[in-house]
Order: structure tokens, then C-alpha cells, then sequence
């Protein structure tokens, strides 16, 4: 952890914290046993929206509005790794032992990393896919070292598999859309779009003879509701997307790890479930991983840029800076602009403080400079446009950079 930057930090906190939300989910979606599946997650994803586009609205943050493909992929993002998600794993919590569900479900770093990289067209690094299979076996082994083991059974693989799915899609989907949207419109609207699929679906299957929409929750179940829709949905939503633009996506899904373990505690401390040594190594084994692939290995081939699927690099020449620090998208134009003054100086002196040599050795780094400046102003200007790309939260931090390396003393 001390190999990552602040802006890494802040990301695996995020993340992390996310982890350990949902895996109060399991048990929060248990006691939903008997509401309606449909008419409560199709409220509980449009309360979501509407608590956070009112929040946005008091804090005068104003969200991008979607355009073109981007509809698209909002759609399905709702459909699958909201809407799909959380009634799937209701169903499996129904049909499943919840250890059962645990393995299949801790399987996601692997498949997130995986289908990330074939998206992006390119090999994960070994250490993520290693930290990845640590993960997962930690993960298997925190719910397989229960008392009595899972009880296996087709339904109790297809739902979980569904599940895993939502998961997965809930990372991969949401990825083209951060970029420009960010954590909290993307969350927004794809809740609004969740609920709304979902209430029309309920009135379908409702008109067809099938349960009711909605119906007066029990004082339990609307507790579990109130915790599904806050800390499930407007909370964790946000901070996993924010997780995501600070970390990408291959780093950011090693944290689905941890969502088995947390639910092993929750089931443990409503006695439901108990803790063995087994699943004990196992959490220590997810959490392991998860370091092992949070940590930087040497050369750029590990940087922030490279495991980003939203955020690739700017340019081949900006990888490699003056002080070595090649895991930047920019280089290290203080240094730079530092070193080229001193050997003027040096020279300077070495005249004996020539005016006429101090003229014309004083100039010759100061254009280049500025050359350098400008030729990356442009990369920058050209990666932050609207149609870039690359992450936002990054662009004031380039132009921080621009400004200390021009106005440096």
C-alpha cells in the first residue's frame, strides 16, 4: 500500500469500503423472504435516484446528460448489473445455501480482470491475474470451510452464475461511461433506469396473474429495504464508481473478493453462520490478494494507466520522464525546467558570468523548455476534450503539473 499514490489510496478506501457494505447485503436480502421481488427493488433503485439527483441538486453539481450510445450502455448497465443483479441474487439467497453463493460469486476478480482484457485488446499483467486466483481460492475457501460444507444443486449454480454476471456487468458496463458522466450521474441514471424497467416488469407479470406490484412491507422488511436503497445503492454505487475512475478496473475488482468474507461476518453476527479456521485462512488469503495486486511492481507495465480500461495513455513519448517516474502519464516538467537552469548557471559561472554567454546559454533551455511545455499542453488539451477517453479527475491534475513546471522558482 505505500507504493500507491494519494489518489490510489483514496480509491482502495473507496472500494473497499463498497466491499463491506454489500456484504451486508446478503443478509439484508434474506429478510425480504415473501415481499414482492420486483415492485421492492424497483422501488428501492428509484428512491436511490431520486435521493442523489436531490442531493446533486442541493450541492449545485450539475450531471452531464447522456447522449448518443451512451443510452445504450446505461440501459444495459441497469438491466444487468443493477436490476438483473439484485433479483438474481435474492433468488439465489432463496434457492442456495449462502456459502454456495459465496464461491461462485468470489470467482468475479478473475472474470472481471479477464474480460477486461479482452476488451481492452491486450494481456493482464501476471501479478493482477495472480492476485486475482489468490482472491478467488481465498474467497472458496472462506464459504467452503463451513461446518457442514455447501449444498449444491442445479438451481443453486444457475442463480449464483446469474449473480456473477450482474457483478461483473456492473464494472465492465460502467466503464465507458465514467469518463465523461462520472461516479454520480452514471449512478443516477442507471438507478432511475433500473426502476423503471423493473416496475414495468412487475405490472406485466402482475396483469398476467402473477404477485402483486408492492404491498405493505413488516417493520423488518423495510428496514432491509431502507438498507438496500441507502447503503447498497445511492452509497455503494458511487463509491465503486469512484473506486474505478482512481484505480481502473482490473485493481478495483479484486475488492469483489472481499464481499463473500464481509457476508460470512454479517451471517455470523446474526447467527446464522459461524466462524472455523478454514474460513478464516480464507480471509486472510482474499485479503493478501488483494494487496498483492494493489502493489506496484517496477517499469511502467504496472502504473495506474496501464490497468485503466477507461483511462489508457496519453502518449508513448509522455511514459518515460526525466526523473525516472515513468509510471506518470506526464513527466516531470519541474525537474526539467530545475536541471536546465542549474546548467546555465554552471555555465554562467564557468565564463566568468559573461553577459553576452549568460544571453545566449540562458536562452537555448528556455525555448526548449517551453517547446516541451507547449507540445504537451497540447496532448493534454487533446486528452481532456470531451470526446477523450481519458478519466476527468486527472485533468487538474495535469494542469497543476503545467503550472508548477512554468512557475517553479
Amino acid at each position: 500500500m505505500g507504493t500507491l499514490t494519494k489518489r490510489e489510496r483514496a480509491g482502495a478506501g473507496l472500494a473497499a469500503g463498497s466491499a463491506l457494505l454489500v456484504g451486508g447485503s446478503v443478509a439484508a436480502s434474506s429478510l425480504l423472504d415473501g415481499y414482492p421481488v420486483l415492485g421492492g427493488q424497483a422501488v428501492r433503485y428509484l428512491a436511490a435516484g431520486i435521493l442523489l439527483a436531490g442531493w446533486a441538486r442541493l450541492q449545485r453539481k450539475p450531471l452531464p446528460r447522456p447522449a448518443g450510445r451512451e443510452w445504450a450502455w446505461l440501459a444495459a448497465l441497469a438491466a444487468i448489473g443493477l436490476a438483473g443483479c439484485s433479483v438474481l441474487m435474492i433468488q439465489a439467497t432463496r434457492v442456495a445455501d449462502p456459502a454456495s453463493v459465496g464461491v461462485i460469486i468470489g470467482a468475479a476478480p478473475l472474470v472481471i480482470i479477464i474480460a477486461a482484457a479482452i476488451t481492452a485488446r491486450r494481456r493482464p499483467t501476471r501479478r493482477v491475474l495472480l492476485a486475482a486466483a489468490v482472491v478467488t481460492a481465498g474467497s472458496a475457501a472462506a464459504q467452503l470451510g463451513g461446518p457442514a460444507g455447501p449444498a449444491w444443486s442445479p438451481a443453486g449454480l444457475l442463480w449464483p452464475a446469474g449473480a456473477l454476471g450482474g457483478v461483473v456487468g456492473s464494472s465492465l458496463l460502467a466503464a465507458p461511461l465514467l469518463p465523461r458522466l462520472g461516479a454520480l450521474a452514471v449512478t443516477v441514471y442507471a438507478c432511475g433506469l433500473a426502476g423503471i424497467l423493473l416496475l414495468a416488469a412487475a405490472t406485466v407479470i402482475h396483469v398476467a396473474g402473477g404477485p402483486p406490484i408492492l404491498r405493505t412491507p413488516t417493520a423488518t422488511q423495510l428496514a432491509a429495504l431502507a438498507y438496500l436503497t441507502i447503503a447498497i445503492t445511492a452509497l455503494v454505487f458511487i463509491a465503486w464508481y469512484g473506486a474505478m475512475e482512481r484505480l481502473g478496473v482490473d485493481r478495483t475488482g479484486l475488492f469483489n473478493g472481499l464481499i463473500p468474507v464481509t457476508s460470512l461476518a454479517a451471517v455470523t453476527l446474526t447467527g446464522t453462520g459461524t466462524i472455523t479456521p478454514p474460513r478464516l485462512l480464507g480471509a486472510l488469503a482474499v485479503l493478501a490478494g488483494v494487496l498483492l495486486g494493489l502493489s506496484r511492481g517496477p517499469g511502467p507495465a504496472n502504473s495506474r494507466t496501464s490497468s485503466n480500461l477507461s483511462a489508457p495513455v496519453i502518449s508513448s513519448s509522455l511514459a518515460t520522464t526525466g526523473c525516472g517516474r515513468a509510471s506518470t502519464s506526464l513527466p516531470c516538467f519541474p525537474c526539467s525546467a530545475r536541471a536546465a537552469r542549474t546548467r546555465t548557471r554552471t555555465l554562467a559561472e564557468s565564463r566568468n558570468d559573461s553577459p553576452d554567454a549568460s544571453t545566449v546559454t540562458s536562452r537555448a533551455p528556455v525555448s526548449s523548455c517551453a517547446a516541451s511545455i507547449s507540445r504537451s499542453t497540447v496532448a493534454v488539451s487533446g486528452s481532456a476534450s470531451p470526446d477523450s477517453t481519458t478519466t476527468g479527475p486527472s485533468a487538474p491534475a495535469d494542469a497543476e503539473t503545467l503550472s508548477a513546471a512554468m512557475g517553479s522558482p
